[in-house]
């Protein structure tokens, strides 16, 4: 097909109702949010961009259904260096600290040891649970802006910068104090507790590293 059939085509698509009154009543979600450590990196060109962003859905889908999380019944928004994943609220919380991490650990170790460099992975995730919104556009509400500020805090960044490992985990104060320390499975002695100052959030997370080697163990200076 040639590009000036193409956009003919893409032309002739009808666009969504954006009359369409939105959802006003809120649905409860358990919000994990992935991204790409260092997905702007000089060193990346495009085709190792689309690698990345191929593994990390790759990966996101093998950890949730390695759990028993079905991936279809999630509500996924891509962020460009990474996902929005919202589960329903019919699924254990607990799951998605006392086993989704060493499961994303574990596939991202597989995605990493195939790849060249520029296109292996290091993740943030962030993790909470709260009330979304939807309308013809997709999700909105309070839980997702502040899973949102989380994802990319400053504080983040410096834990994935200090870590050994693959993967750096921040959860809200309220998945903490609700779901990780009721839970020895999801070893609340590993998290760090951490203050968040993005944009007009202040409020703390706690931050665990997961990986290969000290990764786990190793706490960023000061």
């Amino acid at each position: 097909m040639s590009w000036r059939e193409w956009t003919g085509r893409m032309r002739k698509r009808p666009f969504p109702d954006c009359s369409a009154e939105p959802v006003a009543d809120p649905v409860h979600h358990t919000i994990l949010a992935l991204a790409i450590e260092g997905f702007s990196a000089p060193d990346r060109t495009t085709m190792h961009r689309l690698a990345v962003r191929a593994g990390i859905y790759r990966v996101a889908e093998q950890a949730l259904s390695a759990v028993g999380v079905e991936w279809e019944e999630c509500h996924r928004a891509d962020l460009g260096d990474g996902v929005l994943i919202l589960v329903p609220a019919g699924y254990p919380k607990a799951v998605f600290t006392e086993l989704v991490p060493a499961e994303l650990t574990a596939f991202l170790a597989v995605h990493n040891a195939a790849r060249v460099r520029p296109e292996r992975i290091r993740l943030r995730v962030a993790l909470h649970a709260g009330e979304v919104s939807y309308d013809v556009h997709g999700t909105t509400g309070a839980a997702i802006v502040h899973t949102f500020r989380l994802l990319r805090s400053r504080v983040l960044e410096d834990a994935v910068a200090c870590a050994g490992g693959d993967l750096a985990l921040i959860a809200s104060a309220w998945f903490y104090d609700e779901i990780i320390r009721h839970s020895p499975v999801s070893r609340p002695d590993l998290f760090r507790q951490v203050l968040v100052q993005e944009k007009e959030t202040a409020a703390h997370g706690w931050v665990r590293l997961l990986g290969s080697g000290d990764g786990a163990r190793r706490q960023p200076a000061g």
